[in-house]
């Protein structure tokens, strides 16, 4: 199932608590509308395309090592308020260890946000490259923090291990 169909079922759910259907009124324009705080989407995912690693504020980042013709690469889904447009350009990921950091690109040039129906949430997904010695390192050393860097942005999220210490 792809990505953004499993992220939809997972949300349809949210939506009923939050739209009803009304007979048009203009009381009904003066009233506030019932709408879902970002973490209160995020939370109310149940995301199975992948292994939930960090957050943030407003986001949620799933990230795992994978293979792919006897080659490793780093499969990302940022999943929150999160929204982005790039075209030529790419973006790195940066794992911050404890003395040093490992600087990864973006696998494609375009990334590009895509909004989850019927919600104020979006999810991005992004590849990364690397390598056998890369993929080792970021699975046996403590890892700090992420930085995503979008041209002038970056997007920072604790790992959870580090948050649950």
């Amino acid at each position: 199932m792809p990505i953004a169909e499993q992220i939809w079922h997972t949300t349809r759910h949210i939506t009923t608590k939050t739209s009803k259907k009304m007979a048009f009124s203009f009381l009904n324009l003066l009233k506030p509308k019932s709408t879902l705080d970002i973490s209160e989407i995020i939370s109310e995912i149940d995301f199975k395309g992948g292994t939930k690693y960090g957050e943030n504020d407003g986001n949620a980042v799933y990230l795992d090592i994978e293979e792919l013709g006897g080659f490793p690469f780093i499969k990302t889904i940022i999943i929150g308020d999160f929204s982005t447009k790039i075209k030529r350009t790419g973006c790195t990921l940066t794992f911050v260890f404890d003395k040093d950091s490992l600087v990864l690109g973006s696998d494609n040039t375009d990334v590009e946000s895509n909004q989850i129906k019927n919600t104020i949430a979006y999810y991005t997904e992004i590849d990364f490259e690397l390598t056998e010695e890369e993929a080792v390192k970021i699975q046996n050393e403590q890892v700090r923090e992420i930085q995503y860097t979008f041209k002038d942005k970056i997007l920072a999220f604790t790992p959870i291990s580090v948050k649950n210490q």
